[in-house]
């Protein structure tokens, strides 16, 4: 689903079209998180769509090809490292940043999530200016062509 305050948050800060905004999948099973994390993300410029599950998630990441992912690990059904497996597999998405945001602390999910390409991990609760900070030293990386 598309984050219901991108249009009004886009409108009242004077940001671009949403054809020229960088698109950002969530990807967390928690609603009240999922809905915050989209919440500042959508006001800090970006267009931001969110799932529920990985199943959900992943179809979602191959249909719309966001230009950064956020992802938990502890999902229902398929895990979130499940899922960044199996996305590093599908050259159309495997480039994907993806940024983890994740309750897990221990060192074997961290080395994993690097092993796969995690791009940066960050520990619930996470401050929004920490992870606004993050996401736009990834985009700028990913992008940096692009003016974000």
């Amino acid at each position: 689903m598309i984050a219901d305050t991108e249009t009004t948050a886009s409108a009242a800060m004077g940001q671009p079209e949403l054809s020229v905004r960088k698109t950002v999948l969530i990807i967390e099973d928690d609603v009240v998180f999922r809905d915050l994390l989209g919440m500042h993300i959508s006001r800090a410029g970006y267009k931001v769509l969110l799932a529920e599950d990985a199943v959900t998630g992943g179809r979602m990441l191959l249909a719309f090809r966001p230009d950064l992912l956020v992802l938990d690990i502890l999902l229902p059904y398929l895990g979130g490292l499940e899922l960044l497996e199996m996305m590093r597999q599908e050259p159309n998405v495997a480039q994907t940043p993806v940024v983890c945001v994740t309750s897990m602390r221990d060192e074997a999910t961290y080395m994993k999530a690097t092993e796969l390409g995690v791009t940066a991990f960050l520990t619930k609760p996470v401050r929004v200016e920490e992870l606004l900070a993050t996401l736009t030293k990834v985009m700028q990386a990913a992008h940096p062509s692009s003016t974000d």
